[in-house]
Parts: structure tokens; C-alpha cells; sequence
């Protein structure tokens, strides 16, 4: 046999292979049935629930920040969707098409900074965290008892270096 049967007998077996294991995988997967565990959000949130969030009843301090990425990512979705229509629309010029992408890339790239920082502090055992960035200042929201004059530098410098807004700009809100 030449190179160019054996590359190829060996090429279709590694995908003959595959097909196999990702079926296999597939159909274990569909086996598996996955059942929300509703007593993990009674502690968050009370009454019934509407379809609309903005009328959800919410009992501690912690639900603000779920209230809130939720509200974000309502808007986030519209702005982007709104984004996506003018630079797939014939009709926009050249120039709006352009600046629609550069706003999208942008926004995206905000959605990137704030999940980072947000689940960076989560993963520095602060209870949760929202950033807040707008025109070269960042304000963090700390759902935190207490924090002490290290906590603020540490989070600063941080929140400084992945958003690259000054330190000087960056602001620190604790709630409890």
C-alpha cells in the first residue's frame, strides 16, 4: 500500500473511532435526567414567581446581585441583539456597520472583564461581587461584612489590572 491509502485508512478509523465513542457518549447522556433541586432557591426567593423579574420578591442581601446580573443580562442581550441587526442589515453604510462592530466587540469585551473580576473576588471567598464599568471608572460592589483597608487595596489593584482603568478610578462599595 502506498502512504496516501494507509493516511487515509488511518484517518477514516480515527473518525470511525470517534463517531463511536461520542455515540456512546451521547446515549449515556441521554440516560441521565436532570431535575432542578427547588429547595436550593427557597432560601432566595419567596412568594410565586412571575414571569417577569423585576416583580420577584427576594428575602436577603444576596438576591440584589442575582436580581441584578439578571436585569444586566436582559439588557446586555437587547443591546447586543440591537448590535447584531445593524451589521447584518444591508441598509446600515459602511461607516454604522463599522461602528456597530467596534460597540459589539466592546461590549464583549466588558461582559469578559466583568465576569473575570466578579468570579475572581467569588473565588477569593467574598460572598459575591458586581462591577460596574463606565467611561474609564470601575465601581466594585462587595457583598462582604467586613473589609479591611487590605481587602480594599488587594481588590483595587486587581479590578486596575484586568479592567486597565487607574487605581485612582476604581471605587469600592461594600454591602452587606
Amino acid at each position: 500500500m502506498n502512504r496516501k491509502t494507509v493516511w487515509f485508512l488511518s484517518i477514516f478509523l480515527v473518525a470511525v473511532v470517534t463517531y463511536f465513542f461520542v455515540g456512546g457518549l451521547e446515549k449515556e447522556m441521554s440516560r441521565i435526567e436532570i431535575a432542578p433541586d427547588e429547595e436550593i432557591f427557597r432560601p432566595i426567593l419567596s412568594g410565586d414567581l412571575s414571569d417577569d423579574p423585576a416583580k420577584w420578591q427576594f428575602d436577603d442581601a444576596h438576591a440584589f446581585f442575582v436580581e441584578y446580573r439578571l436585569e444586566r443580562d436582559r439588557v446586555r442581550g437587547q443591546e447586543v441583539e440591537m448590535l447584531n441587526e445593524m451589521i447584518n442589515n444591508p441598509q446600515v453604510g459602511a461607516e454604522a456597520r463599522n461602528e456597530a462592530e467596534k460597540q459589539l466587540l466592546n461590549l464583549v469585551d466588558l461582559m469578559e472583564k466583568e465576569l473575570i473580576i466578579e468570579n475572581m473576588l467569588k473565588a477569593q471567598g467574598y460572598n459575591d461581587a458586581l462591577l460596574f464599568a463606565r467611561k474609564g471608572v470601575a465601581t466594585v460592589m462587595i457583598h462582604a461584612e467586613q473589609l479591611s483597608e487590605g481587602d480594599f487595596i488587594r481588590i483595587t489593584e486587581m479590578v486596575s489590572a484586568i479592567s486597565g482603568v487607574s487605581r485612582e478610578q476604581v471605587q469600592i462599595i461594600q454591602h452587606k
